[in-house]
């Protein structure tokens, strides 16, 4: 009986116990039961049956890891990165923590912070002697809140001397993330007369959704990488959850669409 009940919750959790999904079912089932007694109604009905088609399709955990597993680059495994070295430096990118609401000592990370940690992994295993914590702000509203102060602090806690760290604070996006590292290694190039690998290429390290619009910074830019992927949105199929809509998957999806966007927006600009 116990294993019935189990079997049960599992099937039935995600359609009943999801604020999503009973909404998506009741918007449809109140659309079909709409009359429509002119040309103006039903083709306002399609479309509205159109967008919730495509909010439900957008929120079927099934269809987000499809699309990552066919966008992302694909996990890194660190011994076959280890074996490509040495690196001059690891460029961690920003994303992994909200400087807003963190405070010295106290740092809240977000879904992205596997980033920092494979930053302090590799650092720790000998794959470059400094690490870059590249984050700014992106914030309209807390303009002053820097997220690269707070990755160190991490970053330090998992193992990394500080004075190994190299803070990156004025960037706002992806690009200027780039942009501005790129110039910190270009100066360390330039004052070191040692011969030392700051002219290797550099370990990229960043999220598996995030660094096909990177390394495409990175080539335009002229800056020689190599990717260390993280934090995929592409894990193994879970059933029955993933045949349902799900708002974390909704929220994945729109992720890959803003990285899309992204992409193209930039391609305008001229920046990859």
């Amino acid at each position: 009986m116990g294993t019935l009940v189990f079997y049960i919750s599992k099937i039935l959790r995600p359609l009943f116990t999801s604020p999503l999904c009973i909404c998506l079912i009741l918007c449809f089932w109140s659309l079909l039961r709409l009359k429509s007694s002119s040309p103006f109604q039903r083709w306002l009905k399609g479309i509205s049956l159109g967008v919730l088609m495509l909010t439900t399709l957008a929120s079927l955990p099934i269809l987000t890891r499809w699309l990552s597993r066919l966008y992302e680059v694909p996990l890194s495994q660190i011994d076959e990165v280890l074996a490509r070295g040495p690196y001059g430096a690891i460029l961690v990118l920003g994303g992994t923590v909200d400087p807003v609401a963190s405070r010295p000592g106290f740092v809240e990370g977000n879904d992205s912070f596997e980033r920092l940690t494979a930053a302090a992994t590799l650092y720790r295993a000998g794959a470059a002697p400094l690490v870059i914590a590249s984050g700014g702000t992106n914030s309209l509203t807390f303009p002053k809140e820097k997220e690269g102060p707070y990755m160190a602090e991490l970053l330090e806690l998992m193992g990394v001397p500080r004075t190994n760290i190299i803070i990156e604070f004025t960037s706002r996006n992806t690009y200027e993330n780039i942009l501005y590292s790129k110039k910190i290694l270009e100066t360390l190039h330039s004052t070191d007369t040692s011969g030392s690998p700051h002219s290797a290429p550099v370990l990229l390290v960043s999220s598996a959704w995030h660094l096909p619009r990177a390394i495409a910074i990175c080539k335009k830019q002229g800056l020689p990488v190599h990717p260390f992927s993280v934090d995929s949105q592409a894990e193994p199929l879970l059933l029955p959850a993933d045949l349902f809509p799900d708002a974390w998957a909704l929220t994945r999806t729109t992720r890959l669409i803003r990285e899309w966007i992204g992409l193209a927006f930039y391609k305008v600009l001229g920046r990859m």
